[in-house]
């Protein structure tokens, strides 16, 4: 079957950080959220409590808590990229066959422990995300795959609508939280039951 797109990925330490990030924001919702509400409760009390010393350690930890949004997921993409570095095979790459029913996944390409996975079902992918350089499919909590956008040259659009159709979910962009909120508003007044 003719694939519609195609592209590769080479992963590196930076790609692997974005990766991390990106699951963050798909998955973690709740995290998020109940980190900030916490921060925000802790500097609260410490600016209650200012004239004391503790008061002022408990601002800080709350400011902490509310700016190291990615703290857990650095760690994770870090260490994921020492063990690649100590294993001495390099970071992978995939090749993506975007076809009209699947997309076939093609891991290590030109090398010779090449490897075509299972194809994926379109249906499969949970969530899909994307920022200035990639785009993220998620086909479990725990692992996705990224799109570079320069692999797409003049196709990003066509690519945005391919995908969002065949899987039928929307594209989470990582953008500022008042941006955020005015996709959400639009992907709701499209849901059948705002129609």
């Amino acid at each position: 079957m003719e694939a519609r797109f195609t592209a590769e990925m080479q992963h590196t330490e930076e790609s692997l950080v974005k990766l991390a990030h990106m699951q963050y924001d798909l998955f973690c919702l709740r995290n998020y959220i109940a980190r900030n509400l916490l921060g925000i409760t802790v500097v609260l009390i410490g600016a209650y409590f200012f004239s004391q010393f503790w008061g002022v350690l408990l601002m800080a930890y709350g400011i902490y808590l509310m700016t190291s949004t990615y703290s857990s997921a650095d760690h994770n993409a870090k260490k994921t990229a020492a063990a690649i570095k100590n294993s001495g095979l390099g970071f992978p790459a995939s090749r993506y066959l975007f076809e009209p029913g699947q997309l076939r996944i093609v891991y290590h390409p030109g090398r010779e422990d090449e490897e075509e996975l299972e194809p994926l079902p379109y249906d499969r992918i949970l969530k899909m995300g994307e920022d200035r350089e990639y785009f993220y499919l998620f086909a479990t909590q725990t692992g996705g795959y990224m799109v570079p956008k320069t692999a797409l040259p003049g196709q990003e659009a066509a690519f945005r609508s391919f995908m969002e159709e065949k899987t039928g979910k929307p594209f989470f962009h990582n953008r500022s939280p008042l941006q955020r909120l005015r996709s959400w508003i639009k992907a709701r007044e499209n849901e059948p039951e705002h129609l």
